[in-house]
């Protein structure tokens, strides 16, 4: 066999020349390559925190689109409400409390003693104004039942604030109710 140190004194020129082109190749390696790599690892970094962010970003636009949507809905649904379930005036307030009452407390076979209709001072910058009566009615307590539940289920928007029930010493006699029940109507031009 041949030394190794024979061959490297007989090929001394292409081994310097080789020994130089891979210290250039490791050079290389070290001055071009590791920057471009660690560009690229930067390069995807950026991509990933980018496409997190165009993510979120898409849902936060999505939420955004919902809430206007549901806002959209919302102010339609007060409108609707103000239009079409609330009573439209003062008078048309005392019609639903006073007169609509009288014609349930009769289906429900009730009696009633006395009533007084108020209207509450609007507070400032309110978009309602409410509408109090007071009364009081007797029958029996499955008339009296069947009255709140018709009161509760009807169309008409009459909100039940208080109700206090007494039974005299004759339990014959039939049952007094005090009921304070409340509409709202629109306050358009304070009244």
């Amino acid at each position: 066999m041949v030394p190794t140190a024979r061959i490297l004194a007989d090929r001394r020129l292409l081994v310097s020349v080789l020994a130089l082109l891979a210290i250039a190749n490791f050079i290389g390696l070290a001055l071009v390559v590791g920057p471009i790599r660690a560009r690229v690892r930067t390069l995807t970094q950026r991509a990933t925190t980018a496409s997190l962010a165009v993510t979120t970003a898409t849902r936060e636009l999505h939420d955004a689109r919902q809430t206007t949507a549901g806002s959209v809905q919302a102010v339609s649904d007060l409108q609707r409400f103000y239009t079409q379930v609330l009573p439209a005036s003062q008078p048309a307030a005392r019609q639903v409390t006073l007169v609509r009452l009288a014609q349930l407390m009769r289906e429900a076979d009730l009696s009633y003693d006395r009533r007084a209709f108020a209207q509450e001072e609007p507070e400032k910058d309110a978009v309602l104004t409410r509408a109090t009566l007071k009364l009081s009615v007797f029958g029996s307590y499955r008339n009296l039942r069947l009255f709140l539940y018709k009161l509760e289920t009807g169309p008409d928007f009459i909100v039940v604030r208080d109700v206090g029930v007494a039974q005299g010493d004759d339990p014959k006699e039939p049952l007094e109710a005090a009921l304070t029940l409340s509409t709202y109507f629109k306050a358009s031009d304070g009244s």
